[in-house]
């Protein structure tokens, strides 16, 4: 298993790579063919698939996909497709529940980028690693979540699979994560939001066993990826999640040179 040091260094180095969370300039929604100001090409939805975007560019624009000069109108996959502007300057096709359309494009010359020091933690406490239950759902339910750039009222809806559940200090607590590829993520809040920790909350990958068993290490409990740019529309730890303890264990808050 990787240690907590590995886990970290990861953490630390991933957010700061070309298309990391500290580059994200800008996520833009496509819903009818566009031009986006400071970038070339012609962008518009792919209507075929449901979602993923399709570009339109000349030669002369020097705009690469994977590699390839874009010389007409190509399909992009969703987070798999590269295109390049300049040295600095890239974009993914992405998607969202309720946004199967996004532009998402990142600078490695963001201001975020070059004042990045690192990210600050609690001190590992073996105590916060707890043994749960999980309680799978087959009937392919989801779960709502509101987002920190949505208007009011606005929900989304993500797929869940199942609830976890798990007991501190003699209390039980129901957490359902939401499904994001092929992992399950929970998004939870806690006493030392907005002191010790990032104010809107944090994240935590969980694995369930066939036996119906989970461990949530909330040691590697990591910040959301708008605590490192304002751009991303991240999901909000619902009522049911917003436990009324402290949990001082995992990611603190980004550390920028002011």
């Amino acid at each position: 298993m990787t240690s907590i040091e590995d886990w970290r260094t990861d953490r630390q180095q991933s957010v700061a790579q070309t298309q990391g969370d500290l580059a994200l300039i800008g996520l833009h929604t496509i819903a009818d063919p566009m031009q986006i100001e400071g970038i070339p090409g012609w962008w518009a939805p792919n209507m075929e698939n449901g979602s993923g975007l399709t570009l339109r560019a000349a030669a002369s624009e020097q705009i690469t996909v994977d590699g390839q000069v874009v010389d007409g109108i190509v399909t992009l996959d969703i987070d798999y497709s590269i295109v390049r502007f300049s040295e600095t300057l890239t974009a993914v096709a992405t998607a969202q529940p309720g946004s199967n359309h996004l532009l998402a494009v990142y600078d490695t010359n963001a201001v975020a980028m070059n004042t990045y020091e690192g990210i600050s933690y609690f001190p590992f406490d073996s105590e916060w690693v707890i043994q749960a239950e999980f309680i799978k759902d087959d009937n392919h339910r989801t779960m709502a979540f509101t987002h920190n750039s949505d208007s009011d009222g606005n929900v989304r809806h993500h797929q869940s699979p199942g609830d976890i559940t798990f007991i501190k200090e003699g209390v039980s607590y129901r957490l359902t994560p939401f499904t994001s590829g092929n992992v399950l993520i929970i998004v939870f809040g806690d006493v030392t939001n907005g002191k010790e920790s990032y104010g809107m909350g944090r994240m935590l990958l969980v694995e369930p066993e066939d036996n119906g068993l989970v461990t949530l290490d909330f040691n590697k409990s990591f910040l959301p990826p708008c605590a490192f740019s304002y751009h991303f529309n991240c999901p909000l730890p619902p009522a049911h999640h917003r436990l009324p303890f402290e949990v001082t264990a995992g990611e603190m808050q980004v550390i920028f040179r002011s």
